[in-house]
């Protein structure tokens, strides 16, 4: 049987800490993307985290929908899923996403994963992959100061040596009146089409790269229904209404004429 280096993360997300190490993997119930090797350590988007608050902020505050992400957290595996937050107009409106997975939890523990950024972040995006215990990735996440930089990207040493890898990705946007801002985060088994994505591996015992998972986003503007009329409907309607007024006219002149 392999070792356990273990290592209690300060309480960056939950006030109370207690650590427990169970060899069984347990069916956590979800059927978004089935994964026996992906196990979740912290979570937390914007103002949720964890399940619990942020900042004093409800766990899902409105605009946020965790309906299809597994916010199981280890020891039981984790089926991983998407997270959307939805924001109103205005400018520099900000989303952003911290996660940190350990792959192969049961086998090599928390420290054998390293990342990588595959393409170049888009305007607005911003990003950055770092050992939870030792930088201020999660200080940067908070702050809305994400440093664009990888600093798990090489692993170093025996597996159980390097590295415990967090990432976190955020996304600024200008949502113009009468419009929503939808930006989704993804964390997937399967490399994404879209340009630019992180991505954390999990080095085997034998020191080969084993699982892999993907973290990207998409952003959306879906435009708001007004109860208001459009300029056009309001010229339709106009017309309509002169329509029957004209009628009843001619309909008043022909019952005259025919009196007479």
């Amino acid at each position: 049987m392999g070792f356990f280096r273990v290592a209690i993360r300060s309480p960056r997300i939950l006030t109370n800490v207690s650590l427990t190490v169970v060899l069984i993997s347990l069916s956590c119930g979800f059927s978004y993307e089935a994964h026996a090797d992906a196990f979740l350590a912290d979570w937390c988007f914007s103002g949720s985290c964890n399940g619990g608050p942020a900042a004093g902020g409800p766990a899902n505050p409105p605009g946020f929908d965790a309906s299809h992400f597994d916010t199981t957290l280890e020891p039981n595996s984790n089926t991983l899923g998407y997270y959307s937050i939805t924001l109103g107009a205005g400018a520099n409106q900000y989303a952003v996403a911290y996660m940190d997975y350990d792959l192969n939890f049961l086998q090599t523990g928390s420290f054998s994963d390293y990342g990588k950024v595959v393409g170049t972040a888009p305007a607005g995006v911003t990003y950055q992959l770092d050992d939870p215990n030792v930088s201020s990735i999660f200080t940067n996440f908070q702050s809305n100061l994400l440093s664009n930089t990888n600093n798990v990207g090489i692993p170093s040493g025996p597996p159980n040596e390097c590295c415990d890898v967090a990432w976190a990705m955020g996304v600024t946007l200008t949502v113009p009146t009468g419009y929503l801002g939808l930006v989704t985060f993804t964390v997937s088994t399967t490399a994404p089409t879209s340009a630019f994505y992180l991505q954390q591996t999990n080095v085997t015992p034998t020191g080969v790269d084993g699982e892999s998972l993907y973290l990207s986003e998409t952003t959306n503007l879906q435009q708001i229904s007004s109860a208001v009329p459009e300029p056009s409907t309001w010229a339709m309607m106009l017309l309509g209404f002169a329509g029957i007024g004209f009628m009843a006219y001619r309909q008043k002149a022909k019952s005259a004429l025919m009196a007479a």
